[in-house]
C-alpha cells in the first residue's frame, strides 16, 4: 500500500515545500502512507465506534498524512493561510484555546488532492483493487503544530488518546501531563516575545540586520544591507520605525502571493516591504523594477 500512493505523497509535500520555502519560513516536514495494517486497524475501530466506511457514504480520509512543525507558535496559522491558497481545505479540526484548560491542541485540516493527484489515486485504485481503496476519498490530512508540542502529541495521541482506560484511576498522573503541556505552551509564547524583545533592541541601536532577522524569523540568506539603505534608516526614524512595527503576518502573506520567489534577503525586505507599506520615495528609487512591478 505504501509503495502505490508514495507518488501522490510525494508530490504533496513538494507542492507544500515550495510555496513555504519561497518565503523563507522555518519549519520541518514529516509525512507517511498508512501501512496495511493501521488500515486495517482503523476500519475495525471505527466500525466498533459505530461509524463504519462505506463506499456510499463517510470514507477514510488521512491514508496519507503531512506533518508541518513551525518552530513559533504564531507561523502556524501563517502555514494554515499560504497553503489555502494551495490545496482546497474540506474540513478542519481545530482546538479552540480555554483559559483554563492544558492539553495538546490540533490543527489538523482535510484537503483535497488535485486533479493530477486524483487521476493518480484513481489509476492506484484500479490497477490494485484494494477493498481499502473503495473507503477512501480523495483527501489527505494536513497536521500543524509548533517543534515544542510535536513530540508530546504523539506521545498523548499513542499512549493516552488510544489507551483511555489505563488513565481511569489516575488522575493525578494526567493532570501532571496536562501540567507539562502548559509549560510547553508558555515556552511557545516566551520564545516569540524574546526574538520580538531582541528585535526591538537591535531597532534602538541601529542595527538593522539584526532588527530584520529577529523581527521576522525568516531563513535570510548571507546578503549585507546596503550601504544606501543603512544611511536611509539612519536618517529617517519614523521611516525605521514604520519598518519594524509593520504587521509580519501581512507582509510574508503578500510574499506568498507573489507569482515568482523573492530572494529572501536583506536588502529585498526593505525593498518589498517600502513598496507595500511604507512608500517613502528615497527607498523607492533604489528598489529594482522587479519588486516595483510586483503587485
Amino acid at each position: 500500500m505504501s509503495r502505490d500512493l508514495q507518488l501522490i505523497e510525494k508530490d504533496i509535500c513538494s507542492k507544500i515545500c515550495d510555496r513555504l520555502d519561497k518565503v523563507g519560513l522555518l519549519y520541518r516536514i514529516f509525512s507517511r502512507v498508512k501501512d496495511s495494517n493501521s488500515i486495517a486497524e482503523k476500519i475495525e475501530r471505527k466500525k466498533a465506534e459505530g461509524e463504519p466506511y462505506s463506499k456510499d457514504g463517510k470514507k477514510m480520509q488521512d491514508i496519507i498524512g503531512v506533518r508541518i512543525v513551525t518552530y513559533f507558535h504564531d507561523d502556524v496559522n501563517l502555514v494554515r493561510e499560504i497553503l489555502s491558497d494551495v490545496y482546497k481545505c474540506v474540513d478542519e479540526e481545530i482546538d479552540k484555546v480555554e483559559p483554563t484548560v492544558f492539553k495538546p491542541k490540533r490543527t489538523n485540516i482535510i484537503c483535497s488532492f488535485d486533479e493530477k493527484q486524483k487521476g493518480t489515486f484513481n489509476e492506484v485504485a484500479k490497477v490494485t483493487n484494494r477493498e481499502s481503496l473503495q473507503l477512501t476519498d480523495h483527501t489527505f490530512e494536513l497536521q500543524l503544530r509548533t517543534i515544542l508540542s510535536e513530540g508530546w502529541h504523539e506521545i498523548d495521541h499513542s499512549l493516552r488518546y488510544k489507551s483511555k482506560d489505563e488513565w481511569k484511576n489516575h488522575s493525578e498522573k494526567e493532570r501532571l501531563l496536562n501540567g507539562i503541556y502548559a509549560n510547553l505552551e508558555v515556552n511557545d509564547l516566551a520564545m516569540k516575545s524574546l526574538f520580538s524583545e531582541l528585535a526591538y533592541q537591535h531597532f534602538k541601536e541601529k542595527n538593522w540586520e539584526g532588527m530584520l532577522r529577529n523581527r521576522y524569523r525568516l531563513k535570510f540568506q548571507l546578503f549585507k544591507l546596503k550601504e544606501e539603505l543603512k544611511h536611509i534608516l539612519n536618517e529617517h526614524p519614523k521611516v525605521a520605525k514604520q519598518l519594524f512595527k509593520v504587521d509580519r503576518h501581512d507582509v510574508i502573506s503578500k510574499l506568498s502571493k507573489l507569482e515568482f520567489s523573492l530572494p529572501i534577503n536583506f536588502n529585498n525586505m526593505v525593498y518589498f516591504i517600502n513598496h507595500i507599506e511604507l512608500k517613502n520615495e528615497d527607498i523607492a528609487n533604489l528598489t529594482p523594477d522587479l519588486i516595483k512591478n510586483c503587485l
